[in-house]
């Protein structure tokens, strides 16, 4: 093809045909022009679809993580759920006879109480579509508003969630520093007879002071599982009703 323009180029020159040879190079010089814009477009085209195709290729990932993070918080919810269930049964037990059956009972469900479970978000896979650009190529405002959203949100609930246990955890080993109540005594796998625990249990029953403060203790743990249902309930609900599930 290039032979053949060179050849008219050539044959115009010589019959001196200088305006035909004009024409012609003009002509030429938009063919080439032409050229150029039909490849920057193709390349343009084929950058876009590499750019859709890794866009679609980490929202496929960030589902992933979504769906495990649902799981997740509905297993916490469900842990909350118990712990607050129990701490009843434990403020219950308080104010029946203590026999060998309950006291058992009241062993393990008191060691059990205070073992609080978070969750924190996986942000790496957001954390990377946002530092890549890839987040801001997503073409759904409402879904990037929904995921942005969500990752706001974990964030600062697990800033709350995580001071809610703190401040649960620092009860607890207030209790057993000031010698309100002795994690020896109260841990179901020591040497101590479960005769002599039932003792130790009883007599911290028959304290009226110290019997409020374990009560106070169930309380507050009944309050700290609530609050973390409630958050998780939340981030959950945002999942369910917002972000692209498994499967979508």
């Amino acid at each position: 093809m290039i032979k053949f323009f060179r050849k008219i180029r050539q044959r115009l020159l010589t019959e001196n045909k200088f305006s035909k040879y004009l024409l012609y190079a003009i002509g030429e010089i938009i063919l080439v022009v032409i050229g150029i814009l039909i490849a920057i477009n193709l390349n343009n085209s084929n950058q876009q679809q590499t750019i859709k195709e890794n866009v679609d290729l980490q929202l496929s990932l960030l589902k992933q993580s979504v769906y495990q993070d649902s799981l997740s918080f509905q297993g916490l919810i469900n842990y909350s759920e118990k712990q607050i269930n129990d701490a009843k049964r434990l403020i219950h037990l308080m104010n029946e006879p203590i026999n060998e059956k309950n006291c058992e009972e009241f062993v393990s469900k008191f060691k059990n109480h205070s073992e609080i479970r978070t969750n924190v978000v996986n942000r790496s896979i957001y954390d990377e579509m946002v530092s890549s650009g890839a987040f801001s190529k997503i073409n759904l405002p409402r879904l990037k508003s929904q995921i942005s959203t969500y990752y706001q949100l974990s964030m600062h609930f697990d800033d709350v969630i995580w001071l809610h246990a703190k401040d649960f955890r620092e009860f607890k080993n207030e209790l057993a520093a000031n010698g309100t109540i002795s994690r020896y005594y109260l841990d179901e796998h020591s040497e101590i007879s479960k005769q002599d625990q039932c003792s130790y249990i009883k007599s911290l029953i028959d304290n009226k002071e110290k019997k409020q403060i374990l009560e106070n203790f169930f309380y507050t743990g009944i309050e700290t599982y609530s609050q973390i249902i409630q958050l998780y309930s939340v981030l959950l609900n945002q999942l369910m009703t917002g972000l692209p599930k498994k499967g979508e």
